[in-house]
């Protein structure tokens, strides 16, 4: 486990809480910030040197034409700095694909621990941000997931900003700005970056970038303002939140339903990329041996024909239908009760990923709210 000494501050860096409460649209939610700074860029290149030194740096890398994945880099120019949705969202370092999470032969069962291997995931942007959010409270809630908890705890995780396209819609999701699920928030300022820290992680790991960071000015302050304010009037995807919860209960027999449900392909292409999507299976893989194995933990999909199937051959959501809207209800209402808010963040990634063009989520809510406006394309 990686320790940092703890960071001492002089007085006169330190940042009174600041909250603006001037601000429209969804920049009011954002959070309080206990401390603040400014890094200027023509520095970044240092801050990512010391970065680089506490263990594995995992930035978007650009994979194809219009691809990005994080990835692990080892200089700073490998950076997508334009990259605003990866193929797999972040919840891939803590939640892997596959993992092993026993092993067993015929005298025992062992329980396996994830390796202690600190990293620092940089340049997630607000919505997979508030994706991690969302993954924390399902897989801290007691008795807690061991394997995603100690990823965590290994992990630094350092937010950008971004500008949407017009597969964005994080402003309707309530997810546009950063409140939750970072160490570290960069806004981009043009020639610095205004630096949110959020946790005592974070600012011990300060500790050693004496000199980078200076204090922010109230031009600073100023322009930090209007940067989310122009984003927030950027956004051209999505639909009024208010009223899903009520639309989708009466909305629940709508014939758009069946429209959709004919074009599935149930090829579960949209769980993978959601960054709040967790289910999985449990595989016993037994060597040759036949005296020893391992169960192993892999990501599944509620859009699988046999994922609601139990013995005697029934399944609970035998259709395409009736896979497409518990999906949609779990995205969009299922969390309102227990939890009291919703699992979907507004990315765009199923949009883009869906074969059959089903998962436009502002498409469908629209015309389930009865706007039959066609969706920005």
């Amino acid at each position: 486990m990686r320790t940092f000494c703890l960071l001492v501050l002089p007085n006169d860096t330190l940042e009174d809480i600041f909250v603006c409460n001037g601000c429209v649209g969804s920049y009011g939610s954002i959070l309080k910030m206990s401390r603040n700074f400014l890094l200027p860029k023509s520095r970044f290149c240092e801050f990512f040197n010391y970065l680089k030194g506490l263990g594995k740096f995992f930035a978007p890398v650009r994979v194809s034409e219009q691809s990005f994945s994080f990835k692990e880099i080892e200089n700073e120019g490998e950076i997508a700095w334009d990259a605003l949705r990866t193929i797999l969202p972040p919840k891939k370092f803590f939640y892997p694909q596959r993992e092993t999470v026993l092993k067993y032969d015929r005298n025992e069962v062992e329980a396996t621990v994830p390796e202690d291997n600190f990293q620092v995931i940089f340049g997630v942007h607000p919505c997979d941000l508030a994706g991690l959010g969302i993954m924390d409270t399902i897989f801290e809630a007691a008795p807690g997931d061991t394997h995603y908890t100690k990823r965590r705890e290994q992990s630094l995780v350092i937010g950008l900003s971004c500008m949407p396209d017009k597969y964005c819609f994080c402003q309707s999701m309530g997810t546009s700005c950063p409140t939750k699920g970072y160490d570290l928030f960069l806004t981009d300022l043009g020639d610095a970056f205004f630096v949110q820290v959020e946790t005592a992680r974070a600012e011990q790991m300060l500790a050693g970038c004496n000199g980078l960071f200076s204090p922010v000015s109230e031009n600073d302050k100023d322009s930090y303002k209007e940067f989310w304010i122009e984003r927030d009037k950027a956004f051209t995807n999505g639909f009024e939140p208010d009223n899903l919860r009520s639309t989708l209960d009466m909305e629940w027999d709508n014939p758009l339903w069946d429209e959709l449900g004919k074009r599935c392909l149930s090829c579960g292409n949209c769980t993978p990329v959601c960054p709040t999507c967790y289910c999985f299976d449990l595989v016993d893989i037994a060597n040759l041996n036949g005296q020893s194995g391992e169960r192993q933990r892999e990501w599944d999909s509620c859009q699988f024909v046999g994922f609601a199937q139990v013995a005697g051959d029934y399944n609970f959501r035998p259709t395409p239908v009736d896979r497409l809207k518990f999906w949609y209800r779990h995205k969009l209402h299922g969390f309102d009760d227990p939890y009291g808010f919703k699992t979907c963040v507004g990315c765009g990634r199923c949009t883009v990923s869906c074969p059959s063009g089903i998962d436009d989520i502002v498409d469908v809510v629209k015309r389930l709210q009865g706007n039959n406006e066609q969706p920005n394309k």
